[in-house]
């Protein structure tokens, strides 16, 4: 996997697994951002980190998860457990919309 692809990866995880990172207006942001974006691995990518350098918590465990997957020659491969998602823009855009959902139905629960 390219970097390119472990960051866009990693990203939709977070968005699956610690959507509390993300406010609502993070979400319409994010929603703008990766609708503006051609449909290329790097270009989304750029664009997630870049957006992530603005947001600290979600960059720490963004950098967090890369430190324990990206591993130099010959280093043992960790068991992060994160799945290998679709990466395409309208993947990532589903996720955005579902882990809205998720939220929206966490709040209605409690």
């Amino acid at each position: 996997m390219s970097d390119y692809e472990t960051t866009v990866n990693i990203f939709i995880h977070l968005l699956n697994t610690q959507s509390s990172l993300f406010s609502a207006e993070d979400k319409i942001t994010l929603m703008k951002l990766i609708n503006n974006q051609p449909d290329d691995i790097e270009s989304l990518s750029n664009a997630i980190s870049d957006w992530c350098a603005k947001h600290s918590e979600v960059d720490k465990a963004l950098g967090e998860f890369e430190k324990i997957v990206v591993r130099g020659p010959g280093d043992k491969q960790a068991n992060t457990n994160i799945p290998k998602y679709e990466l395409d823009k309208k993947n990532i855009l589903n996720e955005i919309q579902q882990s809205s959902s998720s939220a929206k139905e966490t709040k209605k629960r409690t």
